[in-house]
């Protein structure tokens, strides 16, 4: 019965060589990062909708975006 751990590991890892294994954290990276850049994207709309709505006026913060 396979376990149920969130990071598996290729059963073949040591055999593939330093390419592949450079070839996977490369791509960890490269989603971690993607990952990074969404949460920032989503935090930025957040804010800019919470500036738009006037939710951040009702805080004491007052801001206006340049738009709109």
């Amino acid at each position: 019965m396979p376990t149920l751990t969130l990071r598996r590991r290729d059963p073949w890892w040591g055999l593939e060589g330093p390419a592949a294994r450079r070839r996977y954290r490369y791509q960890r990276f490269v989603s971690a990062t993607a990952f990074l850049a969404s949460l920032v994207a989503l935090g930025g709309a957040g804010l800019a909708w919470a500036i738009q709505i006037g939710l951040l006026s009702m805080l004491g913060l007052h801001v206006a975006l340049p738009i709109g």
